[in-house]
């Protein structure tokens, strides 16, 4: 009976413990990772609350803000009295409520100003931050995919390899090959196991570079799913045009120069005179709800003549024209940078593909002048060495086409980068 117990249990046993590896796999196509990363991502994540504190920031001195710029209610109380014994102390109640408003005033106006400017930075910046984000998770991607395309070819290599070995030690047995050749196809069979081994150790890195490109903590068994071929990509002058306007780094720029003209003008402000009006509605008496009122309103203009002393303004407003300056040339220079970088990039990128796809072709001409050397060597039509040479050929065109579609993707990736495409793309 209790074999019968025992023969119950252990299947049961397997199949939780095969349910709780299976747990520990995670299968990922590109839009599976990438949307984990949209939102696991902590370099995402950070420059989307910088973004949100900038719009904050704005709406906190912008619109009403601006105008109304102080309301505060009081209520107190004071007890006092003269230093004389017959007099009693008494007890003063006040109760009130104040307001100022902002007539004129254009340095705080530029502040209000700065601040919009510093929100549209901060979401360009958070698009330079999300489009980083995608090359280094598609660049980990790829590099899994490629990982496990490795493998394959490895052991691929390695089936080739042990047979041959195997066909050539039948052949040195039966006095038809020298030993030195039996001897070396048996080495590079041992190394194609080196290779195996070396190809599944780049794989669990390649699954350790994408959790932390995706943000995920853990040694969890990642496998992608998608195409290794080479991916098509167009990139003609009028995108690459309306890329010096819209990218996210071209923008930034461009809030950063505006942002030093804004801060060029309220360096001018400061000479300029201000108008604020203030109103005032109070209570007074010795109760705690006093009756006695009072109100009062005000109109105040100031003049500044050596706001932070004689020299402040000239050194300031000399100082803002310096930012600017360097802000011009700062975003002269991004547009002439990525110009260039986009230009020369895609002719990168066309290089990388094009050798690709010649790739292709040769890679399969040498898979079948390889069979057809096999066919030829074992009819004793060709030496060993021919046929080693033609097998080299096989297997180096094999290994060198995952580098150049691999060199592909990343020209590509580059290039999105350049182009501000975000990780939510």
């Amino acid at each position: 009976m209790i074999n019968k117990y025992k023969l119950l249990i252990l299947p049961l046993v397997l199949l939780l413990a095969g349910r709780a590896a299976a747990q520990q796999q995670l299968s990922l196509d590109w839009d599976g990772a990438r949307k984990l990363a949209a939102a696991n991502n902590p370099s995402v994540k950070a420059a989307r609350a910088s973004m949100e504190q900038a719009g904050y920031n704005y709406l906190a001195v912008a619109g009403v803000n601006y105008y109304i710029s102080d309301i505060s209610l009081s209520h107190g109380v004071s007890r006092g009295g003269k230093d004389n014994p017959l007099t009693a102390a008494s007890n003063s109640w006040s109760a009130g409520i104040s307001a100022s408003e902002n007539l004129l005033n254009l340095a705080k106006f530029s502040t209000v100003k700065t601040s919009r400017l510093s929100k549209e930075k901060a979401e360009a910046d958070y698009r330079s931050a999300s489009a980083l984000a995608r090359q280094t998770l598609a660049a980990a991607f790829a590099d899994l995919l490629f990982a496990q395309k490795r493998i394959e070819v490895q052991k691929k290599i390695l089936g080739i390899r042990q047979e041959n070995a195997r066909l050539i030690r039948l052949k040195y047995e039966s006095g038809m090959e020298s030993k030195g050749n039996a001897l070396y196809t048996e080495a590079l069979a041992e190394n194609s196991v080196v290779s195996v081994k070396k190809a599944e150790r780049q794989l669990a890195t390649a699954q350790r570079s994408l959790l932390e490109a995706i943000g995920l903590e853990g040694n969890a068994q990642i496998k992608a799913s998608g195409d290794i071929s080479v991916p098509p990509f167009e990139l003609g002058e009028e995108r690459i045009l309306g890329a010096l306007e819209t990218s996210p780094g071209i923008v930034s720029a461009k809030k950063t120069l505006e942002s030093a003209k804004e801060k060029t003008s309220a360096a001018r402000f400061d000479a300029y005179p201000t108008l604020s009006a203030s109103q005032s509605y109070k209570w007074t008496g010795a109760s705690e709800f006093p009756q006695n009122k009072a109100w009062s309103l005000a109109l105040s203009l100031n003049i500044p003549i050596f706001s932070g002393g004689p020299t402040a303004y000239f050194n300031s407003l000399a100082a803002a024209k310096s930012s600017l300056s360097a802000a011009e040339e700062k975003f002269k220079a991004a547009k002439i940078s990525l110009a260039a970088s986009l230009r020369s990039g895609y002719d990168d990128y066309q290089s990388a593909a094009e050798t690709a796809q010649a790739g292709v072709s040769l890679l399969k001409a040498n898979e079948e002048r390889f069979k057809e050397a096999q066919i030829k060597y074992m009819a004793g039509k060709i030496s060993f060495i021919d046929l080693e040479n033609v097998e080299q050929n096989f297997v180096d065109s094999d290994l060198n086409q995952l580098d150049y579609a691999r060199t592909a993707h990343s020209r590509k990736l580059a290039l999105e980068q350049l182009l501000g495409v975000g990780v939510e793309e």
